[in-house]
């Protein structure tokens, strides 16, 4: 059916179907992101309680685990950034779900090595476990409960 004919002849129908639209679009996006943002606070609330505390530790420094990814690599973006030249940009994902960490290996040339063992696949970590990145050595830590 072709309503160009309507449209010209009735102007405002045309502009009131336009306004449906825009409105009709506008509240699917808000149920999205309504939506969206309770998983977020769902996953962050989990998140919060299970992976609290864990964090890396390099040559003194500390690196928490702040989130439920976290990047490590060179590049300027890295949640845990080193400027060596034997780290890939992004060298390995740090990520955390169904109440575990995990490492893996993002194809860097060096790879990534858990316990002593060069990783080929997600590996899961555990307290004090040695990751090797580059000529970098972290353990997993957890603190305390205070």
């Amino acid at each position: 059916m072709d309503f160009t004919s309507f449209f010209e002849q009735y102007p405002f129908f045309r502009e009131a179907a336009t306004a449906f639209v825009v409105i009709f679009v506008d509240l699917s996006a808000l149920v999205i992101l309504i939506a969206a943002g309770r998983e977020r606070r769902r996953g962050d609330r989990r998140w919060a309680k299970e992976g609290k505390g864990y964090m890396l530790t390099c040559a003194g420094t500390l690196y928490p685990l702040g989130a439920a990814e976290v990047l490590i690599g060179r590049h300027p973006s890295a949640d845990i950034q080193f400027p060596d030249e034997e780290i890939s940009r992004f060298h390995a994902l740090i990520t955390f779900a169904n109440g575990r960490w995990q490492i893996e290996d993002m194809g860097a040339h060096n790879g990534v090595i858990v316990n002593g063992h060069r990783i080929t696949k997600p590996c899961t970590l555990h307290r004090n476990d040695a990751i090797k990145i580059g000529n970098r050595r972290l353990v997993v830590i957890k603190a305390e409960r205070t």
